[in-house]
């Protein structure tokens, strides 16, 4: 499959799940990494209602893992003069 078309996928339903629990923020771009054996797609997501989490995370899962080894992460941020957020960052290894 064409790594554009992926990138463009992975956007799309990261956008949709943020949209389906009523979170203000939207992701712009996944990264590319591009390895001898690999081909690795990172995105980031911003969550502001902690209660979202675990079924955003959840939705993640469910939505991305055919596209090959998924990777979730979550970390709870606290800017200085920005409202705090759970930054949740995902990674996926296509072979």
């Amino acid at each position: 499959m064409d790594k554009q078309v992926i990138k463009n996928e992975l956007v799309d339903k990261s956008n949709n799940i943020l949209a389906k629990y009523a979170e203000p923020d939207i992701v712009e771009s996944i990264s590319v990494m591009n390895m001898a054996a690999k081909t690795v797609f990172l995105g980031s997501l911003r969550v502001y209602n902690e209660d979202n989490v675990k079924n955003i995370k959840k939705d993640l899962e469910k939505q991305l893992r055919d596209y090959g080894e998924l990777t979730i992460r979550d970390e709870k941020v606290i800017p200085c003069c920005a409202p705090r957020y759970i930054h949740i960052s995902f990674n996926i290894s296509i072979t």
